[in-house]
């Protein structure tokens, strides 16, 4: 998954992104499928094989899904158009969490049966003919007139020396970390999802799959409307926003310490929504995804003003973090596949944490001030201004015929 999130940039350079994006759309109802065939009647090789092929093809879609929200919506509404990209992303949680919920809510023991499965895979495989009504980047107009920055196409040689290029500039790199540590911790993998499936019952895991899901949309769209706030300065915004969502995440890791602690000091074994202290780990793995969700809305952000819409930059940003955040969540699961501690687990996930913060601020400090960093010079803002240039100058010389044509 993580190596085709990064080599995607160069198949979105020869088929286009939404071609890209179809072709990412095929792979999860395999796995679903696998482990439907593995729960109804055991069979193995099936799992690894759907495992692999959905790894390959969630690379493809994660990229060109990236690539799309970056580059497509105009600079001022990027961060809530994010907000709405959660909410559709997180809808597809909500609707399973809810499938999960009603066919489990009187299962307190085992785990997901085939009726939830069979769903899974009804809205997986519904995902690709939905996927060919997307439009492509040449047929984007937005609501402010403009269109998108088309790339040229390159050779395979150019694309993969403009990726190493972006792999080694100091702007792009020092977000790799965060990303990477970002990944590991929420959205159901790593900590949160070990957590979940050792102390919580499979209705309360259901219930807890919808509920992270909701508080997620609802803290992206409130940090999305600040975002895209055009009456606040742009340094002001990112530095503003970026103190609220790391302090946020920071809070909530050391709550799960916390949390994480006390249950391994005294197991409280399987807790249901009607066991006594069930609020106190349950409420933690709510905002820890809602936080986390935030984290990431904000982080996607930046590489959006990073990128400067255009498609091609969009693409190698969106591909190469995608493909760090993969990696971190499959060195979430090594560690937590093992007999480690969840404890110690909890402590290195925040350790790396703070360690990743200082290499963020060094690109942080500088969005929204220096030139290629989201400040002045995009390539968004100069077709904007070109093409306020040359309406000015047509109408300054029609003006000067007129003028003309009164003085004969």
């Amino acid at each position: 998954m993580g190596l085709g999130c990064i080599l995607a940039p160069v198949l979105v350079n020869k088929l286009g992104v939404k071609r890209v994006l179809i072709l990412g759309s095929l792979g999860w109802s395999v796995y679903t499928a696998a482990l439907y065939q593995n729960n109804r009647y055991g069979t193995e090789w099936f799992v690894i094989l759907g495992a692999v092929i959905c790894g390959i093809s969630a690379g493809f879609y994660w990229a060109s899904e990236g690539a799309i929200l970056l580059s497509y919506p105009e600079p001022h509404t990027r961060a809530r158009m994010l907000a709405v990209w959660l909410f559709f992303k997180n809808s597809g949680q909500i609707i399973a969490g809810a499938i999960n919920l009603a066919t489990n809510v009187k299962n307190a023991k085992g785990g997901k049966g085939a009726l939830t499965l069979i769903s899974f895979i009804a809205l997986q495989v519904f995902a690709v003919p939905v996927a060919f009504l997307v439009s492509g980047p040449e047929k984007v107009k937005r609501s402010d007139g403009s269109s998108i920055t088309l790339p040229n196409q390159t050779s395979t040689k150019e694309q993969f020396r403009l990726l190493w290029r972006t792999v080694s500039s100091k702007k792009v790199g020092c977000l790799l970390p965060i990303f990477f540590v970002r990944r590991s911790l929420s959205l159901y993998w790593g900590l949160a999802s070990s957590h979940l499936t050792l102390y919580y019952s499979v209705r309360a895991r259901a219930l807890a799959s919808f509920l992270s899901a909701i508080c997620g949309v609802i803290m992206t769209t409130l940090l999305g409307f600040f975002l895209d706030n055009q009456r606040i300065a742009l340094v002001t915004r990112v530095r503003v926003g970026g103190a609220a969502v790391f302090t946020l995440f920071l809070g909530m890791l050391v709550w799960a310490l916390v949390i994480q602690h006390e249950f391994e000091t005294n197991n409280p074994g399987k807790l249901d929504w009607t066991s006594a202290g069930f609020g106190r780990g349950f409420g933690m793995y709510v905002m820890l995804n809602a936080a986390g969700n935030a984290l990431q809305n904000y982080l996607y952000w930046i590489m959006s003003l990073l990128a400067a819409g255009d498609v091609s930059t969009a693409t190698r940003y969106a591909g190469l973090l995608r493909g760090i955040e993969s990696w971190g969540q499959c060195c979430a699961f090594g560690i937590n596949s093992s007999k480690f501690s969840l404890l110690y687990t909890v402590v290195i996930n925040l350790v790396f944490y703070v360690v990743s913060l200082p290499f963020a601020l060094v690109t942080l400090r500088k969005v929204g001030v220096v030139e290629g960093y989201g400040a002045t010079g995009s390539v968004e803002d100069a077709s904007a201004v070109a093409e306020a240039m040359a309406r000015s100058s047509s109408s300054d010389d029609a003006a000067s015929v007129e003028e003309k044509k009164v003085e004969v």
